[in-house]
């Protein structure tokens, strides 16, 4: 399989970031500076190992990478939706993040899938990426809606005050991925954990 064809899949994702905006200069990697082989193996990009022209990867592109070349540490396999998807949240930040009507037709719109089944699995996909990946994947409601990699720690700490009524599962696995990208932070949630805990002192 050449490039071109194992990259057809990336062109795609290009077509459904240029609705809101998000075209990157390199097809190949979205300007993220790596891709995932079609053996499942993170290189970098090829235009970069060729030596042509290529933007500086951004912070959102450095956290993706190392995630996924931990995965692979691991000898885990790195699932393409997955890795696609990430890719996808490299190109927004907070003021503009990605409305999850982008991946939902990316993923599922030539699918049968009812759109509340849709939403559940791009739900749980970015469930995978807080996870498994232990990617920093912010997330809002409110508008400006949608999803994006978190690369800041004041920013991370904002989008965890919140999400601290989400379950107790949920919030395990916010700590872990805190361990993993603001360690220091990770500790002031267990010191805050554990002080709320505390019964009040009698008058």
């Amino acid at each position: 399989m050449g490039i071109a064809e194992a990259t057809a899949p990336t062109n795609a994702l290009q077509r459904s970031l240029s609705r809101i905006g998000r075209l990157s200069d390199c097809t190949v990697c979205l300007d993220t500076g790596f891709w995932l082989t079609p053996k499942g193996k993170v290189w970098d990009c090829p235009n970069v190992m060729l030596g042509k022209p290529h933007v500086a990867e951004n912070k959102a592109g450095q956290i993706v990478r190392r995630s996924a070349e931990r995965l692979l540490l691991l000898g885990e396999e790195i699932i393409s939706q997955e890795f696609q998807l990430a890719q996808m949240l490299t190109r927004v930040d907070g003021e503009e993040p990605c409305p999850r009507s982008i991946p939902i037709r990316f993923f599922y719109g030539d699918t049968n899938l009812t759109s509340a089944h849709s939403l559940r699995k791009l739900h749980s996909m970015i469930e995978n990426l807080r996870k498994k990946w232990l990617l920093p994947i912010g997330g809002r409601k409110a508008e400006p809606s949608g999803y994006w990699v978190i690369t800041e720690l004041e920013e991370y700490k904002q989008w965890y005050r919140s999400v601290t009524s989400a379950p107790i599962t949920q919030l395990s696995t916010i700590h872990k991925n805190a361990k993993h990208n603001f360690p220091h932070f990770a500790e002031q949630m267990e010191l805050e954990f554990w002080r709320d805990l505390e019964p009040e002192a009698n008058d």
